[in-house]
């Protein structure tokens, strides 16, 4: 049997994204990005209801964290 939630981290660390935040209901989730209060290309998994943002924003925050 699959873990969904092993496999969406596995991607999304793949994929180099940042966590932004836990436990989020897929409405929240909606309205967060109606409200525009997440960046464009965020994503929200199912399996673990945690949203992570656009592709590359792990190593933003990297850079931005060894620039301060």
């Amino acid at each position: 049997m699959k873990d969904w939630r092993e496999i969406q981290r596995e991607n999304a660390r793949r994929e180099r994204r940042s966590l932004l935040a836990e436990a989020v209901t897929f409405e929240r989730f909606a309205e967060m990005a109606k409200q525009k209060r997440l960046p464009v290309g965020s994503v929200w998994h199912w399996s673990t209801g945690e949203i992570y943002g656009p592709i590359g924003s792990a190593d933003k925050e990297k850079k931005n964290a060894s620039a301060a």
